[in-house]
């Protein structure tokens, strides 16, 4: 019984995490534009959000075990500058896609800057020069 009771009580150490440690998603705008950002998700519902130049807002919150990557849970990301051009991205078939030379948001962390949990896309003036 008191083995039993000891391997119960090691599963539970081993299986303990950290639940407080939430990963921030982030966009940072450093154009010379004001953007609007809308993220659509699988379902079609969007949630658009205004990002000034050189700002930057929180656009998703994931807890651990930090499944779904950046923007995971989303099916695209709209990004319309103030003089009207648009630059969409959507996730990549796979995570193996996700290369350094292709800049997107919904790849893992090589296009990001993270510090303290905060996870941060930039927004800059390359990727304005792609916007159509």
């Amino acid at each position: 019984m008191n083995k039993f009771l000891i391997l119960i009580f090691i599963i539970q150490i081993i299986s303990c995490t950290d639940q407080d440690n939430i990963k921030s998603y982030s966009l940072n705008n450093s154009t010379d534009y004001n953007i609007k950002a809308i993220l659509f998700d699988r379902f079609g519902k969007s949630d658009t959000t205004n990002i000034n130049k050189n700002d930057f807002k929180i656009m998703y919150e994931e807890g651990p075990p930090y499944d779904d990557g950046p923007f995971g849970v989303f099916d695209s990301l709209k990004i319309i500058f103030e003089d009207f051009k648009v630059l969409t991205y959507i996730p990549l078939k796979s995570k193996s896609e996700c290369i350094d030379s292709i800049k997107n948001p919904f790849c893992p962390y090589s296009n990001y800057s993270c510090k303290d949990n905060v996870c941060t896309f930039e927004i800059d003036n390359v990727e304005y020069l792609k916007a159509k």
